[in-house]
């Protein structure tokens, strides 16, 4: 019998701290909806954004839990390894109903659905069990005026994608729901915001501290701005996605480049 992965070890560790329904999953409907009209509503005015530095998701919070298209980030444009399965699964510990857990994942499906028929170079695939997972939607509480949250490639056991309460009490953006993920899958497939590399006229500063390189034109209604509809994808990320999973290694197997950044592929786990 083979000897249990670091994965395995740490949900483990969690179940036995937190109980045994700690990391119960949620399937998406069977009947995925078609896609919502964007119908206008009272929060029309709402501006939401997005966060990469995630607070302790909802499930994992408990008296013996531990504390602890742009692209690039900092010396390296991560990605997944081109044609890779990106898994993911969804806890129901968190949310307020099982409605809403099962709604969640219903739109995360949705959007992944809508990025695998774009063939960018990945695929996602829903699973049941945590440990055959790459990352995990759930519920993260309250965060301001963000929505939802995930993460960029890399080498780490288990992920999380975080949607927040404004993202189910806003009618409009709970109908769309679907759309931010497909915001929020951009960011799990290696991409930057589209103002990444903008000057905060407050601070002087760029925008995002974390450095990042321009990949393709730049398009003012990209999937990954921020605006007040839901965002959509448009052909510009399509182009852009494919040809960064497009890139491959140059003679002698010099690393694939974005300029001068190198580009680094992660398995995922």
């Amino acid at each position: 019998m083979a000897d249990p992965s670091t994965k395995e070890i740490i949900i483990g560790e969690v179940i036995d701290a937190l109980g045994e329904h700690a990391l119960d999953t949620v399937s998406p409907s069977n009947n995925l909806p078609s896609p919502p009209k964007d119908n206008t509503s009272p929060d029309d005015d709402f501006l939401p954004h997005c966060i990469t530095q995630q607070p302790i998701p909802k499930p994992l919070r408990g008296p013996r839990t531990p504390h602890s298209i742009m692209i690039g980030l900092n010396k390296e444009c991560p990605r997944w390894a081109p044609g890779s399965v990106i898994k993911w699964v969804a806890w129901t510990q968190g949310f307020k109903t099982p409605a809403d857990a099962t709604h969640a994942a219903t739109h995360l499906q949705l959007a992944c659905t809508k990025w695998n028929d774009l063939a960018v170079g990945v695929t996602f695939e829903w699973v049941k069990e945590t440990k055959d997972a790459t990352f995990a939607l759930c519920h993260g509480g309250d965060s301001g005026g963000t929505l939802a949250s995930a993460f960029f490639p890399n080498a780490n056991d288990l992920n999380m994608m975080l949607v927040y309460n404004p993202a189910f009490s806003m009618p409009r953006w709970k109908a769309n729901l679907w759309k931010v993920f497909t915001h929020e899958l951009g960011h799990v497939l290696g991409l930057r915001h589209e103002f990444a590399l903008d000057v905060n006229p407050e601070t002087g500063k760029v925008f995002e501290a974390a450095k990042s390189v321009q990949l393709g034109p730049r398009n003012e209604l990209s999937v990954m701005n921020y605006s007040r509809s839901p965002p959509e994808i448009q052909p510009s990320d399509v182009e852009s996605t494919r040809a960064f999973y497009a890139l491959r290694e140059g003679e002698g197997g010099a690393p694939a480049m974005v300029g001068l950044t190198e580009v680094v592929d992660y398995e995922p786990m």
